[in-house]
Order: C-alpha cells, then sequence, then structure tokens
C-alpha cells in the first residue's frame, strides 16, 4: 500500500471512529478545498451515504459559482445540508471588508455557527 492510500485509509478509520463514539456530529463544509475533501473521505468511509450533516455558515460573500456547486452536489450526495446565516447580522449590514473584518467573522461565521449549534 502506497503512502496516501495509507493516509486515506487512516483518515476514513477516524471519520468511522468519531460518528460511532459520539452523538449529534456534524462535518462543517465551506465548499473550499479541505472541507470538500474531507467531505468526499466521509462518503468513501459510509459508502457515499453520509449519516450526519453537513453545515455551511453563509455569510452571502461567496462567489455564485461556489452557491451552484454547494447545492448540486448536496443534491447529488443526498446530503443532509445545514445552511445557517446570520440573518440578523446580515440585515443589519454587517460585511467582510478590511475595516469590519473581525465583525464580520464574529457575526456572520462565529455566531451563525452557534446559532445551528443551539438549533
Amino acid at each position: 500500500m502506497d503512502h496516501l492510500s495509507s493516509l486515506e485509509n487512516k483518515s476514513i478509520y477516524i471519520i468511522r471512529e468519531a460518528y460511532y463514539r459520539f452523538k449529534n456530529i456534524a462535518m462543517l463544509w465551506s465548499i473550499g478545498k479541505d472541507s470538500t475533501t474531507m467531505l468526499w473521505l466521509c462518503r468513501k468511509a459510509f459508502f457515499g451515504e453520509i449519516p450526519f450533516p453537513m453545515i455551511h455558515i453563509d455569510t452571502g460573500f461567496k462567489f455564485p459559482k461556489m452557491y451552484e456547486f454547494r447545492d448540486e452536489y448536496a443534491r447529488k450526495w443526498g446530503l443532509n445540508l445545514i445552511v445557517g446565516r446570520n440573518e440578523e447580522a446580515i440585515k443589519a449590514g454587517i460585511r467582510c471588508d478590511n475595516v469590519q473584518k473581525l465583525l464580520c467573522c464574529i457575526e456572520l461565521k462565529t455566531n451563525a455557527l452557534k446559532q445551528i449549534i443551539a438549533k
């Protein structure tokens, strides 16, 4: 077995163990390369049927093609996709720019995730 296959097998083992040992798990899917790789490994670990939800924290500032990709693959792969948005912060005009970068992360990412966890 080559090195990459060994790493993949270890990753799949860890994913399965986490699922069987912990209650109410979910995985964050930012639609980036790292989390999409993790999603792919989860699909392999559970033979294409992931038994826990994927969470996408939506700031509203992604490229339209990213949303299309997310929705298409969530549908194709039968994902239980939970999209979290801090609607109050978005309505208040919080934006991701250099002036409000920290506030953006707190309100549009961290607090949106806290809201999903609370549900």
